[in-house]
């Protein structure tokens, strides 16, 4: 199974207090972006906020580098406070792996940048 190592950058609206996770991933030529969920997991122990992006076979359309945002339905509690990007090679039947167990990129909503 191929898996996708993404780039993150968290922000935080002053305005609103809305985090988002703004994300940039390549992706081989014969991949596409399917769907994002969010979600609490639990990873190493600890339970965390993910946001789980499936990718799936596109046939000859060409895509290198997939970015998106997703405003996040969670915010720091005192048990969650930080967030995971995961990807997953998903098929017609789901996601072929247990999101938790993925290669994903960590960030904690302490280190958000604060978008004015």
């Amino acid at each position: 199974m191929k898996l996708f190592k993404p780039f993150v950058n968290l922000t935080k609206s002053e305005s609103t207090g809305v985090y988002t996770l703004n994300s940039v991933v390549s992706v081989p030529k014969d991949y596409a972006l399917g769907s994002i969920e969010q979600g609490l997991i639990e990873k190493n122990g600890k339970k965390v906020w993910a946001v789980t992006a499936s990718l799936t076979t596109n046939g000859s359309v060409e895509t290198d580098i997939v970015e998106f945002a997703v405003p996040l339905n969670q915010g720091p509690t005192e048990e969650v406070n930080t967030v995971s990007m995961v990807m997953v090679q998903s098929t017609m039947v789901g996601a072929t792996s247990n999101p938790a167990e993925d290669s994903s990129t960590d960030v904690d909503y302490d280190d958000a940048d604060i978008d004015v």
